[in-house]
């Protein structure tokens, strides 16, 4: 596949992420419920503070086009200009409310309004009640003994060829050579566990920041990594949730 193919597959890709009835329905819900936002921006990004109205003209994958009527004084007649805001990554529709919310807040902040644009307001009431808490917990402290014990008594049976006398009992059960293979096996096992978790925790930072922050993906991961199953469960759980909020909304 040719550089020029290749270029012409991510933007169809890209444009798969936003369809012509996304971008109307966010145009429409942008210049319905959120006229004010709207208008801030344009006041503040285009440099006219005296603005008096503001519509978003068009949004794609690329960026939204905002235009904005105000009082010309040399002419004494009202007139108009437009602009067009690039977007940073778009995954979806929710990710465009993302872009346009960040231009309200900083709008916001440099007309010096008290409070929060609506916008960013609604977004985070949503986001609310749609996002599952990624808070860390450890597991009960006689479930983290447990598993610590069993990873210590493992790895002494695997790499200590005269055990103590009263473990000995063991070795007529299970060879130091089996010991060992598990012992193996369950570093892997929990490695792999960790390595995913650390993956998901990355992708859900890039997606939802408010979620998961570069603390709770190491705190994922460690858990992961030293107890296993007890951490993996927890996680697992919380996910399922996320996808199920999801797929109801």
């Amino acid at each position: 596949m040719s550089q020029q193919q290749q270029q012409q597959a991510r933007q169809r890709q890209k444009r798969d992420l936003l369809s012509s009835e996304d971008q109307e329905r966010l145009k429409e819900r942008l210049n319905a419920s959120y006229s004010a936002d709207v208008l801030n921006i344009a006041r503040h990004f285009g440099s006219r503070p005296l603005a008096t109205t503001a519509r978003v003209l068009d949004i794609d994958i690329n960026g939204i086009t905002i235009e904005w009527q105000w009082a010309d004084a040399t002419k004494r007649k009202s007139a108009k200009d437009e602009m067009q805001f690039a977007f940073r990554e778009i995954t979806g529709p929710g990710s465009v409310l993302n872009e346009v919310s960040s231009l309200a807040i900083e709008a916001h902040k440099a007309l010096g309004l008290a409070g929060e644009p609506q916008l960013t307001k609604d977004k985070r009431d949503v986001d609310a009640k749609n996002l599952v808490d990624f808070t860390f917990r450890l597991p009960g402290a006689l479930t983290m003994a447990s598993i610590v014990f069993g990873l210590w008594l493992l790895a002494y049976m695997a790499l200590v060829s005269n055990v103590h006398p009263r473990l000995r009992f063991i070795r007529h059960w299970v060879s130091q050579d089996t010991c060992y293979h598990l012992f193996v096996w369950a570093l892997i096992v929990h490695a792999l566990e960790a390595g995913a978790v650390y993956a998901f925790c990355y992708l859900l930072r890039v997606i939802q920041p408010q979620q998961m922050n570069a603390n709770l993906q190491l705190k994922w991961t460690l858990g992961v990594g030293l107890f296993g199953i007890a951490c993996l469960h927890d996680f697992a759980k919380r996910v399922s949730r996320q996808f199920a909020l999801i797929g109801a909304n």
